[in-house]
C-alpha cells in the first residue's frame, strides 16, 4: 500500500475522532480538552501534524458527487443535463430547476454547497485554533495550509454566494453576518498571499503534498480569483492574473500530460498537470460517484460493477458536437458521427478529448448489447424511443422533462471507467490543473491586449488544441471560438458557470434553457441569477443574515 493510501487512512480516522469528540456534550474529565493537551506529547512529528490536518481535506472527498460542487457549476450550464427519465431523477424539480435557472433558496444544491464550504471552513478554523496553542516549530507551515484551505472554500463561496460570512475565529459565539462581495474577495486575495511563500514549493509527483495545499496550489487559486475579478469586485485584475499563472507556469513543475485521457484515468495519481486534487480510492477515500451519476443501470453488466449505477447525468447534443470540426480540417480524415431522430448528422474531425463522453451502442461483459426492456414505445400522439430496447447513447436528448427518453444524451466517460468498477471510483479529481491554468494566462492577456489574436494567447490555445485534441491548430480566434476550446478542455471539471458568467453567456438561450430575464439587481448590473440563493434554513437560523437580491 502507497503512501499516498495510508495518508487517507490516516485522514479518515482523524475525521472520525474528532466526530466523535464533538458530539460529546459534556467531559468529565479536563485531560480530554484540546486546551490542555501537553505540548510535548502530541503534534510533534510531521505524522502527527499531517494527521491532524488531514481531516480539513475529508470534507472535499464530495466534490465528485451530484450534491453541490458539479451540479450548481455543470447542470447550470450548457455542457451538462440530468434529464427527468419518467420516474427517475423526478426529485422534486430539482434538476429542471437548476437547468432553467429558477433555483430558490428551498433548492438543496445551494443549501449542499453552503454546507460544504462552511463545514470545511469550521474544521480549519478548529484545526487552527488547535495548533495554535503548541509551540513546535513545523506548526506555522501547518497553519498556512489550512488557511490556504480556508481560503479556498471561502473563493468558492465568493464565486456561488458573493456576500457570505466571514468567520475565521474558532472561539467566537456571535452571529455572523454578511460580508459584501469585495470584503469576501480581499480575504480570499490576502490570504492566498500571505501563505504562499510558506507552503512547500513541490510538484505532482511529490508524494508527501500530493493532495494538499502547497505553494502552487495557492498561485493557482490566486489566477482564477483574479480572472474572474472583474465579476466579483467590477475591477478586471489582468496584470495580477498573468503574474499568477506565471507562478506557476515558470515554475518548470507543470507539464501538459501528453495523452488527454491520462489525466483522469483510474490510474491518474501523479500526471503532470495535477496542481491541486483530490485523492480517491474506492475503499478507503471514497465519494467518486460520477459513473453512478451517469450510466444506465444495466451498464452494472457491462463494468461487472458491484452496485447499479443511477442513468442521469449526460452532455447536451450542441455541447458533444462541438468537439466535432467541420471547419479547420475537413477531408479524408472526416466522418458521420451518427444522426439523431431528427436526421441531423456531422461531419468533420474527431477531437481526441471525444474520450469524454460514451456514445453508441451499449454491450455487456458477454458481447450481447444490453436491452432495456422499459424503454420508451410509441403511443397515440408520442413517438417513442426509435432505438428500441437495444441501448444506444445517442448525443439527441428528446425532452428535459417529463418522458426523456432512458437512452437518451451522451454520458460522461471523463474519468475512465475500468472493469470491476465499484460505487466509488479511484479516479482521483483535479481542482486545478495546469492545461486551466494555462487557458487562464492567454485569457488573461487576450483581455489585457483586448486582441484574441495575441501571440502568446493563441500560442497557448494551439498548443493545446494540437495535444490534447489532435486537431488543427487556429489560425484566428475569437472570445467564442476560445470559450469553446475552453470548453472542449474543461468539460466537467466545475469551471463552466463561472466561464460562462464571465463571457456573458450564461444568461442566453440554451439548449433546455430559455434566455434569462434581463434585470439589475445583482452587483455591478448583472443579471441576480449569477449569484445563487442563500439557503433558507441559514436565514431562518440566523436572523443576522440577508437573502441577496432577486429571491
Amino acid at each position: 500500500m502507497d503512501n499516498m493510501k495510508i495518508s487517507s487512512i490516516i485522514r479518515f480516522s482523524f475525521l472520525f475522532l474528532l466526530l466523535l469528540a464533538g458530539a460529546c456534550t459534556k467531559l468529565d474529565e479536563t485531560k480530554y480538552l484540546y486546551d490542555t493537551v501537553n505540548s510535548t506529547g502530541f503534534y510533534q512529528t510531521d505524522a502527527e501534524l499531517s494527521s491532524a490536518v488531514g481531516a480539513a481535506y475529508a470534507n472535499l472527498s464530495g466534490i465528485a458527487s451530484n450534491n453541490h460542487y458539479l451540479t450548481i457549476n455543470e447542470v447550470t450550464t450548457d455542457e451538462c443535463v440530468v434529464p427527468t427519465r419518467g420516474p427517475d431523477w423526478g426529485d422534486g424539480g430539482r434538476w429542471v430547476r437548476l437547468k432553467t435557472h429558477t433555483y430558490n433558496s428551498l433548492d438543496p444544491d445551494p443549501a449542499n454547497g453552503w454546507n460544504f464550504c462552511y463545514s470545511g471552513i469550521n474544521t480549519c478554523n478548529r484545526l487552527i485554533a488547535t495548533l495554535s496553542k503548541f509551540t513546535n516549530p513545523k506548526i506555522p507551515q501547518y497553519i498556512a495550509e489550512l488557511r490556504g484551505l480556508r481560503a479556498i472554500y471561502y473563493y468558492w463561496l465568493l464565486d456561488w454566494y458573493g456576500n457570505v460570512p466571514i468567520s475565521i475565529d474558532f472561539s467566537s459565539t456571535t452571529a455572523p453576518t454578511n460580508s459584501t462581495r469585495d470584503q469576501v474577495y480581499a480575504l480570499v486575495e490576502s490570504e492566498l498571499l500571505a501563505v504562499a511563500s510558506v507552503l512547500p514549493h513541490t510538484g505532482p509527483a511529490n508524494e508527501s503534498t500530493y493532495g494538499r495545499v502547497n505553494a502552487y496550489t495557492c498561485w493557482a487559486a490566486l489566477a482564477k480569483l483574479y480572472l474572474n475579478a472583474e465579476v466579483y469586485t467590477g475591477t478586471p485584475q489582468w496584470d495580477k492574473c498573468i503574474a499568477a499563472c506565471d507562478s506557476v507556469i515558470n515554475s518548470g513543475m507543470y507539464a501538459l500530460t501528453p495523452n488527454y485521457a491520462d489525466n483522469f484515468s483510474q490510474l491518474n495519481k501523479g500526471v503532470p498537470e495535477t496542481i491541486f486534487t483530490i485523492p480517491y480510492d474506492h475503499v478507503h477515500e471514497q465519494g467518486n460517484n460520477i459513473q453512478m451519476m451517469t450510466l444506465n443501470g444495466l451498464n452494472q453488466n457491462t463494468y461487472n460493477m458491484n452496485a447499479q449505477p443511477w442513468n442521469g447525468f449526460a452532455s447536451v447534443q450542441e455541447f458533444y458536437a462541438s468537439y466535432i470540426d467541420p471547419v479547420q480540417n475537413p477531408g479524408p480524415q472526416g466522418q458521420v458521427v451518427g444522426t439523431d431522430p431528427q436526421g441531423d448528422s456531422v461531419t468533420g474531425t474527431l477531437d481526441k478529448r471525444l474520450s469524454n463522453f460514451l456514445v453508441g451502442p451499449q454491450y455487456g461483459s458477454d458481447g450481447k448489447q444490453l436491452q432495456d426492456g422499459g424503454y420508451e414505445k410509441s403511443g397515440p400522439g408520442y413517438a417513442g424511443d426509435p432505438d428500441g430496447a437495444g441501448i444506444v447513447f445517442t448525443p439527441f436528448i428528446n425532452e428535459l422533462a417529463p418522458t426523456a427518453w432512458r437512452q437518451s444524451g451522451a454520458r460522461i466517460a471523463k474519468w475512465g471507467f475500468y472493469q470491476g468498477m465499484t460505487g466509488n471510483m479511484d479516479n482521483d479529481f483535479a481542482l486545478f490543473r495546469y492545461a486551466d491554468i494555462l487557458l487562464t494566462a492567454a485569457e488573461a492577456t487576450a483581455r489585457k491586449n483586448n486582441d484574441w489574436n495575441n501571440a502568446y494567447a493563441l500560442t497557448i490555445v494551439n498548443q493545446i488544441r494540437t495535444v490534447h485534441g489532435g486537431v488543427a491548430p487556429f489560425t484566428t480566434m475569437t472570445d467564442t471560438s476560445f470559450l469553446a476550446e475552453r470548453g472542449r478542455e474543461m468539460f466537467f471539471e466545475g469551471m463552466r458557470r463561472q466561464d460562462m458568467i464571465r463571457f456573458g453567456t450564461y444568461n442566453n438561450a440554451f439548449r433546455f434553457h430559455d434566455a434569462d430575464p434581463v434585470d439589475n439587481l445583482g452587483p455591478h448590473g448583472i443579471n441576480h441569477l449569477n449569484i445563487m440563493p442563500l439557503p433558507d434554513a441559514q436565514l431562518n437560523a440566523n436572523k443576522a443574515l440577508k437573502q441577496n437580491p432577486g429571491y
